[in-house]
């Protein structure tokens, strides 16, 4: 039997932890939040204020204390290099799934594992620790860097929305893409 003390903290990867997202977060998010990259990797080219952006924090808080959403702030091990945001949200507890979504905020943190390595810890916490089934996410054709990522650690495509999603005069089909508790165990 293993000893839980001794257990890796499935918010602690090789590169990354996850914790909390603070208030005190506002001022690193909005370094990177509103250039072009970032919000297309998102999926929406609208700039967000910083206003916006601290009642989203403030939502979140709520949502984590009656257990609708958690979200964390990505950070590097070693120096605590505010990285980028990850979340769970969506929650539907009758059928343990729930929809996840990750970004690495600054483009030069990009193609260095800090994405994936951020993407397997949440998906620990949320079938080790919240005790999820399902887990799945959306990303748009384009985001051909996302989607190897997804592949990668495990996801399969399930679904297609077709051309729903418009960007740059032209429209993008968006991926649906999941993965079961089952799947990520035996892969990881």
């Amino acid at each position: 039997m293993t000893d839980i003390y001794q257990t890796k903290s499935p918010f602690e990867g090789e590169k990354v932890r996850l914790r909390p997202l603070e208030k005190s977060d506002l001022d690193d998010i909005m370094k990177h939040w509103n250039t072009y990259e970032s919000r297309v990797g998102l999926g929406t080219v609208i700039p967000m204020s910083t206003m916006m952006e601290e009642e989203f924090i403030q939502h979140s808080h709520e949502k984590a204390k009656s257990g609708k959403g958690f979200n964390f702030v990505i950070e590097t091990l070693e120096t605590k290099e505010f990285l980028g945001t990850c979340g769970i949200e969506d929650i539907m507890q009758e059928n343990r799934s729930a929809v996840i979504g990750i970004s690495i905020h600054n483009p030069k943190n990009h193609n260095k594992g800090y994405g994936t390595d951020a993407t397997i810890c949440l998906l620990k916490v949320g079938f080790m620790v919240l005790n999820f089934h399902r887990l799945e996410l959306m990303v748009m054709d384009y985001n051909k860097r996302a989607i190897h990522v997804y592949e990668k650690i495990g996801f399969k495509e399930i679904g297609l929305k077709r051309e729903a999603h418009f960007l740059q005069g032209k429209y993008h089909d968006v991926y649906i893409m999941d993965i079961l508790a089952k799947e990520f165990e035996d892969l990881h």
